[in-house]
């Protein structure tokens, strides 16, 4: 399926580039300038577990990821758990197979979300990327330093598609995405979902369940499970995206 959205686990965890432990364990940064929408705590929390920094949070269109409601793609993420969370939304540039690897990567948002509170992020035309969410400073990277939680992934533009992966966590968080044109990718519908274990991303290692219906997209990429849900291509919708 042209430029729809595939588990980038997959490719990441199968390159020799992959960050190593003792990559993960140097990890640190300071935290006197938190970002505009950072909390100095929640800095400190990223900082701990080893994150390689804290995001850009640009405040107006860089043509790529910003905070703001003025791009051709709107996100918003609102906390709907009863605990405070940190939103860390991510891109994937071309050939860039560390990119969810927030040990060595800094995010392009990191955003402090109180119970109940939301945000919303522009993303322009052809970006890929994915999200997750660090829960009252208790989850953690895993041992490649990716968020050891589940994820939303995205690809804007022509074929824009989204769904919620549980590759790295099988028992990570609730979240869902739902499309503004009638498509939800929840954690049993439109999922990427291992087929045996906590965690997998090799080739074979996953599926991608209950992705029919109005908008939903299922075919094979390299012989492994891609689609999500479609729907609004080039910035014809919105992405209402969920943590519970």
């Amino acid at each position: 399926m042209p430029d729809s959205v595939q588990s980038r686990i997959l490719t990441e965890r199968d390159t020799p580039s992959i960050p190593t432990t003792s990559t993960f364990a140097a990890a640190s940064f300071s935290c006197s300038s938190p970002v505009s929408g950072l909390s100095a705590s929640d800095c400190n929390y990223m900082s701990q577990i080893g994150m390689a920094g804290q995001g850009t949070n640009a405040r107006s269109n860089n043509g790529n990821i910003w905070i703001g409601s003025d791009g051709p793609n709107k996100f918003v993420y609102t906390n709907r758990a009863n605990t405070p969370i940190i939103l860390i939304v991510w891109d994937n540039p071309p050939n860039d197979y560390q990119s969810s690897f927030m040990n060595v990567r800094k995010s392009k948002i990191s955003y402090s979300l109180a119970a109940g509170a939301s945000v919303t992020v522009s993303m322009a035309n052809g970006v890929s990327g994915g999200w997750s969410a660090l829960y009252n400073h208790k989850t953690t990277l895993s041992q490649y330093g990716q968020i050891y939680n589940t994820w939303g992934e995205f690809t804007t533009g022509n074929y824009a598609t989204v769904d919620i992966s549980r590759e790295v966590n099988m028992g990570g968080n609730t979240m869902d995405a739902k499309v503004s044109t009638s498509c939800t990718t929840n954690m049993n519908t439109c999922a990427f979902v291992c087929k045996s274990g906590n965690t997998c991303g090799t080739s074979g290692s996953y599926d991608l369940i209950n992705c029919s219906g109005k908008n939903a997209a299922y075919g094979l990429y390299n012989g492994n499970p891609s689609g999500g849900c479609q729907g609004w291509s080039n910035g014809s919708g919105r992405i209402d995206a969920s943590f519970y």
